[in-house]
């Protein structure tokens, strides 16, 4: 899934989507992953229009590629509580380019994230 998450932001990024934050996060009390993606199209033109554009960039894959369902994947803007602590302590620079980040067990202003692995962390001041 790390692979299917990389080739997916690479798709929404070739159509101009504008992720500024892309990560899988580990939701313990849940026991889940959710592939989180941040941008400012989502306050701007809400998530049903984001999601329409992750559901045309999965209709882009090539066909030996794993595609990642709508329902494994959580939209939001750039103001979500989450992505504003994580870019507390972790920023990949401005730019296109896919980092691969993992984050796990540490605590940033009193919130522990149990797991996380990191393709993009791109959040303004």
């Amino acid at each position: 899934m790390v692979e299917a998450g990389q080739e997916l932001i690479q798709r929404l990024d070739a159509s101009s989507s504008d992720v500024t934050a892309a990560l899988w996060f580990y939701f313990p009390e849940d026991g889940f992953w959710k592939l989180l993606i941040a941008s400012p199209q989502v306050a701007s033109e809400g998530p049903r229009a984001f999601y329409k554009h992750i559901k045309t960039s999965n209709n882009q894959s090539k066909e030996d590629e794993t595609v990642i369902s709508l329902l494994d994947i959580m939209v939001t803007d750039t103001n979500n509580p989450l992505v504003q602590t994580l870019k507390v302590a972790i920023s990949t620079g401005p730019g296109p380019d896919i980092s691969h980040i993992r984050f796990s067990k540490n605590t940033i202003n009193g919130h522990f994230i149990d797991d996380s692995y990191i393709y993009r962390m791109n959040i303004g001041a």
